[in-house]
């Protein structure tokens, strides 16, 4: 099977075309052939070598944690799917494996994929909509009528963001750059900050849940627009949220109401894939799509995600 591989650290440069023998199927396992799969800012940040520290790797490396493709064949333990079955999934991470023609997934982390969407559309979702959803329903604990901020709402997580906070009953503030305010404010934001032009960590309005879609802030910068029993997430950790989770979480449960910081790392769950498959086929959940490459552009495809100006998601078109 044709396959991307990385065998070092290093620029997209790195990101090579081969040929390798196609996996088999473990007894628990789903092995896919894949027809499109996702590019998420996570598959550069590991290529560069940025979160070695966090995630070993053993070469070579096969990047990608985002398919969508048909069941080739299942593991003899496998029970919800059959060879045929239209699908998508999230491999990881640390597992990876996307960025070929054929790929295994656990069956826990495998959901048919939503019958309104194209492979590419699916092979959009799991990692920045499991974000997404996870973060503001799980970690935010986001309730009908409250409100939340999206900081980077015009990304590949912000976007979903922004849909699954309206599905979730939520109302909706979107932050982003001036030529995507038309973009998040048509996904359902009920106001959208221009960051060029406002500050929205400017004491004013309050928000229960600040989702930092970006890790662009932080709680300290944050904390002043957080309600008081309000959470910030963010996906990307830094200083104040793991002093703010390690240190003070522990001190301030014991007075009651506080504001919380948490940072969030998505699972691969297919009962909340299959809850976002539905929302696709409700019409609640639109993937915005900014570019498809082929599997032999996918140092292209690096390179654009690297540039973090990217609306939505990119996707490689693979069989």
């Amino acid at each position: 099977m044709r396959a991307v591989v990385i065998n070092e650290y290093g620029p997209s440069e790195k990101l090579t075309l081969v040929d390798l023998k196609e996996p088999s199927p473990r007894p628990d396992e789903v092995l896919i052939r894949v027809r499109a799969a996702g590019v998420n800012p996570v598959d550069w940040k590991i290529r560069s070598g940025m979160l070695k520290i966090v995630l070993w790797l053993k070469f070579p490396f096969i990047p990608g944690f985002d398919i969508s493709g048909d069941v080739a064949a299942v593991g003899s333990r496998v029970t919800r799917f059959k060879p045929g079955d239209p699908v998508y999934a999230m491999l990881g991470p640390p597992r990876g494996g996307g960025y070929a023609e054929l790929a295994v997934a656990p069956e826990s982390a495998v959901a048919r994929k939503a019958h309104s969407q194209s492979y590419i559309e699916a092979a959009s979702m799991p990692v920045a909509a499991l974000t997404a959803l996870q973060g503001l329903r799980d970690l935010g604990r986001l309730k009908p009528g409250q409100s939340v901020l999206i900081n980077g709402a015009s990304g590949g997580v912000g976007t979903f963001a922004v849909q699954v906070a309206r599905a979730l009953g939520a109302r909706v503030t979107g932050v982003c750059g001036p030529k995507n305010v038309g973009l998040v404010r048509s996904l359902g934001a009920e106001m959208v900050l221009d960051y060029t032009k406002e500050d929205f960590t400017a004491p004013g309005k309050t928000y229960d849940v600040i989702l930092d879609a970006v890790a662009k802030s932080s709680f300290a910068n944050c904390r002043k627009v957080l309600a008081p029993a309000g959470t910030y997430v963010t996906t990307l950790p830094n200083v104040d949220v793991l002093f703010q989770g390690m240190v003070l979480l522990p001190l301030l449960s014991l007075v009651g109401q506080y504001q919380r910081a948490l940072t969030l790392f998505a699972k691969a769950r297919w009962q909340d894939l299959e809850y976002l498959a539905s929302l696709a086929d409700e019409g609640k959940l639109k993937p915005v799509i900014d570019r498809v490459y082929l599997l032999d552009q996918a140092r292209a495809a690096h390179d654009q995600s690297e540039s973090e100006r990217t609306r939505g998601k990119i996707v490689l078109e693979i069989g």
